[in-house]
């Protein structure tokens, strides 16, 4: 049997014992746990850092290529000599693949060279769009880089640096409880969710420390309290300062993750510990084996992480392999802090060696040489330093080194140290130089070009002279040389030869003079051209053109005897005009009054044809003089805003009564288009298709078939091919006698046996008048079967609804009435042909105006000084003084100067109108003057005064 006290003492020692055991397990599950949790946080801060790290100087090479790419394109638009239809091609893909390179990150470009705005941007699908600008530049950003040129040309970038950093960051891995933000001047931006679905806010004064450490520069590793509208948390915080170059300063990337997690396992094996005492061993083991396994897991992704930050790394690497270069870091004094090992292979040294020599004592000529560079930027407090030189690595082999180094400073401007990349130009360098032995090889080309070339420096002193053949230039051409520009010219040539040197240096383009040249009895002449070679020296070429100095000599004096001809043609034919029209005017004028009398039948036809005699007349007149002027290349296109199918109906009306009489079916076919509202020269047209109409039905028989086909065919949005086609059952051309049938005053018939009356230049006016409107006159024809005339023009369209206010406003404005009682005005009747006299006497009373005469220049002015008149008809064409001279003295100021002049004349060229017009004359009308005409004209000087009286 067991003794008690024994059995007691061995109890206790058991529960002593067991209370010991659970006692210790329990300590070494929580111990266990807490080194786990340790371990686990110790990681993700570890992982946390070096992400953020990575990204912030990744996000910060970025930005700085950026600049460099930027200020290779500002080198690009200040290259003078890219041709202007390359540069512009060119300039929009050099400008989009800047906009590839760095997605999200620019908004809009826009360069501003000085008298024009061109702007460039992506839009939401995806397309790249340029617009040139003729307002100003748009209203200032947020976030913006000016470049600007040497020529004047600047370039500036609209930029969305947090939608370029949320893009940017997008592809580097973080727990999914993790989140990633931009501390962007002083102010939290979301780049990914991850805490909550919700924006978030850090407590005041967690969020305070970390700006403080990002204005310092330093970066931080942090523990702080987060929450949104609806819940809280724990959270690690990584934060790493950079910079946005020299558009934003003072930037940080701050990468979070969750702690909650991690806490509530601890919670779980408390209360297995102490819920489940019984099962104390098997929740041990458990616990051991559950945190063995997150070991493991957190083990495992800590692996994972660490060989895609190896790959980012192994990427960088292969990237500065291919440049080439290699990057480094170092502080305030000089001293490496850190360098990438792509340096071994380019320098020749290793990390030891290249430590070594950036020390404080160090004697290398090249670093003295890098300090003193360094030295001298941080002195100008500029934001990057960028050159070339020179390095001779230790097995002997000598490279060529370019640096590109971005300078730090604090808020105070204190130097902080910078970080840059050193590349391998060699290659490039040797390119460079093999350029210039180009050059040399192509100055030895020009030294045996035939031309003079001089070489200047920017005061026009001669520098060096080549000439190829002494004989061609001044026999002591050497003595030039020294002398300046001005010393080896006459007086004559020097200040406009001077002047073109002088203009060409200031502008950098091209400018060329003519230089006369003595040498003993023989006079040369040479083209002189003058271009900058650099920045110091200028150059001309002078090339001998006496031959075609001769030759030009000759073809103006052949011109001018030409010119003389064709102005004594255009006086005989303005003089022909007036003479052949003033008759005419008083025959047509009687013929349009006595139309308003009361005639019987017989009367009223006899009256139709002198009426068609004298149109037809006319219209010879018209046919000469409109080509004439055409030959002359005096005729303009006037635009106006018109209807095509309108124009058409009622052009058809003027041949109702012809094709009625001849029983031909006149028709037309016309498509939508045709309808709407087009700018050209309506006049021109109308002259065209009443010339092929006329045609059509004057050799067409009876009970034949007239067809008018319009229809157009689109170019742009607003741009049209209007086509026309006039289509006869007519009598047909020979095939043989197409080709001439658009010479002027060819006729197919013979003059003795002709069966149809006209002057033979109606055809040739309109091909005229169609090439002139940029089309070509085709015809197709069939002897016995007919004729196809077809021609097309361009034409742009208009708006409909302001065409028809227009038509509108001038409908009413040119509505005729009987009597003057309705637009009264004084008028005094300046006119010294007493048939012309007659017959405005005729129309003036028919329409119920009074009126005062004047028979000359003179007796106008001494009407004017008697009486106020309201308007005057003004004969061009008087004695003693003319109707232009009298205009300009009424204009010149001592007469009323409010009264309107319209002129009347037979002459119809247009100089005739415009020197009208120029001289003072508010209108003018040409003889034969038609009762019609006259009455519109009176009502518009009736508006046009009123109008002026209203104001």
């Amino acid at each position: 049997m067991t003794n008690p006290a024994i059995y007691r003492r061995n109890y206790w020692a058991t529960l002593a014992l067991g209370i010991l055991m659970v006692t210790a397990l329990v300590i070494l599950s929580v111990s266990f746990f807490v080194a786990i949790r340790n371990s686990q946080l110790s990681a993700r801060e570890d992982f946390l850092e070096k992400q953020t790290e990575l990204v912030s100087r990744q996000l910060e090479m970025e930005i700085d290529r950026f600049e460099i790419d930027a200020k290779v394109l500002r080198d690009f638009v200040d290259d003078e000599d890219m041709d202007p239809d390359d540069f512009r091609q060119e300039l929009t893909e050099t400008v989009r693949r800047v906009f590839n390179a760095y997605p999200n990150l620019i908004d809009s470009t826009w360069i501003d060279f000085q008298d024009s705005l061109i702007s460039f941007r992506m839009n939401e699908r995806n397309n790249f769009i340029r617009r040139e600008i003729t307002t100003t530049s748009p209203a200032q950003t947020k976030h913006q880089m000016r470049v600007d040129g040497a020529s004047g040309i600047d370039i500036l970038f609209y930029l969305n640096l947090p939608s370029f950093t949320q893009n940017f960051v997008t592809d580097y891995y973080l727990d999914p409880n993790g989140a990633k933000y931009l501390i962007l001047e002083e102010e939290l931006v979301s780049l990914s969710d991850g805490l909550s679905p919700r924006p978030i806010s850090l407590e005041e004064d967690d969020f305070a420390r970390i700006v403080e450490d990002v204005f310092t520069g330093i970066k931080g590793f942090y523990k702080l309290t987060w929450y949104d509208s609806e819940t809280s948390g724990e959270a690690l915080a990584a934060q790493y300062p950079f910079d946005f170059g020299e558009i934003q300063r003072d930037a940080a990337l701050v990468f979070l993750q969750k702690t909650d997690d991690l806490d509530s396992g601890i919670y779980s094996t408390y209360f297995l510990v102490f819920g489940v005492i019984v099962l104390i061993l098997a929740g041990t083991i458990l616990i051991f084996t559950f945190s063995l396994y997150n070991n493991e897991k957190s083990r495992k992704e800590l692996e994972v992480k660490s060989e895609e930050i190896s790959d980012l790394f192994q990427q960088q690497s292969l990237l500065l392999q291919e440049l080439r270069g290699f990057v480094f870091f170092h502080d305030s004094k000089g001293k490496i802090t850190r360098v990438t090992q792509e340096m071994e292979k380019i320098i020749g040294r290793n990390l030891e060696q290249f430590d070594r020599a950036f020390q404080k004592d160090s004697r290398s000529e090249d670093v003295k040489r890098l300090r003193e560079y360094i030295s001298r930027a941080v002195e100008k407090k500029l934001p990057y330093v960028d050159f070339e030189y020179d390095y001779v690595r230790r097995d002997g082999k000598k490279i060529r080194l370019r640096i590109f180094e971005k300078l730090l400073y604090d808020e105070n401007g204190t130097f902080l140290g910078g970080n840059g990349i050193c590349t391998d130009i060699t290659k490039q360098y040797e390119s460079r130089k093999e350029l210039i032995r180009s050059e040399n090889r192509l100055r030895a080309v020009i030294d045996n070009i035939p031309d003079v070339i001089t070489i200047y420096d920017n005061q026009a002193k001669i520098l060096s002279l080549n000439v190829k053949d002494q004989s061609k230039f001044l026999p002591d051409s050497e003595r030039m040389i020294g002398k300046s520009l001005g010393e080896v010219l006459s007086k004559k040539q020097r200040d406009k030869i001077v002047n073109a040197f002088e203009l060409a240096r200031k502008t950098g383009r091209i400018q060329t003079e003519e230089w006369r040249l003595k040498t003993h009895n023989t006079k040369k002449f040479f083209e002189i051209r003058f271009f900058p070679l650099d920045n110091s020296q200028m150059m001309s070429l002078s090339r001998e053109i006496t031959a075609q100095k001769v030759w030009e000599k000759g073809l103006i004096e052949a011109m001018n005897a030409a010119e003389k001809a064709n102005q004594a043609k255009s006086e005989f034919l303005a003089n022909m005009s007036h003479e052949i029209r003033t008759p005419l005017n008083g025959l047509l004028g009687i013929i349009d009054l006595l139309e308003q009398t009361g005639l019987d039948e017989t009367q009223m036809n006899y009256l139709q044809i002198i009426k068609s005699s004298g149109n037809s007349l006319l219209g010879i007149i018209k046919d000469i003089l409109d080509y004439s002027k055409i030959e002359a290349g005096k005729i303009d296109l006037k635009e106006e805003i018109f209807n095509p199918g309108a124009e058409v109906d009622s052009l058809l009306g003027i041949f109702m009564g012809l094709t009625q009489k001849k029983n031909i079916r006149l028709s037309t076919e016309m498509d939508e288009e045709v309808n709407a509202w087009y700018e050209g020269d309506k006049d021109k047209w109308n002259q065209i298709l009443l010339n092929l109409i006329g045609n059509a039905i004057k050799f067409t028989p009876e009970n034949g078939k007239v067809l008018i086909r319009l229809y157009t065919e689109v170019l742009t949005d607003s741009a049209y091919f209007l086509h026309c086609e006039v289509q006869d059952s007519g009598i047909g051309i020979p095939e043989d006698q197409i080709p001439y049938l658009t010479d002027p005053f060819y006729q197919v018939e013979s003059a003795s046996n002709r069966s149809y009356q006209g002057t033979g230049l109606g055809l040739a006016i309109a091909k005229k008048i169609i090439q002139i409107m940029g089309g070509e006159l085709e015809i197709k024809s069939k002897l016995g079967e007919g004729s196809t005339f077809s021609f097309s023009v361009l034409l742009n369209k208009a708006d409909d609804q302001l065409r028809f206010h227009e038509l509108q406003e001038v409908a009413e404005a040119f509505k005729e009435s009987e009597s003057g009682k309705d637009y009264p005005l004084r008028i005094l009747l300046a006119e010294d042909n007493e048939l012309n006299l007659d017959l405005m006497e005729l129309m003036l009373g028919q329409m119920r105006y009074g009126f005062d005469v004047a028979r000359n220049g003179l007796e106008v002015l001494e009407a004017l000084e008697h009486k106020e008149y309201d308007l005057i008809l003004m004969d061009v064409q008087m004695p003693l003084l003319n109707g232009l001279e009298t205009t300009k003295r009424i204009r010149s100021g001592r007469f009323q100067q409010d009264i309107m002049i319209i002129g009347l004349s037979a002459n119809v060229f247009d100089e005739d109108f415009t020197k009208a017009i120029e001289i003072g004359m508010d209108d003018y009308l040409t003889k034969p003057i038609r009762l019609r005409s006259l009455a519109k004209k009176l009502q518009q000087a009736y508006q046009k005064i009123k109008l002026g009286q209203a104001r």
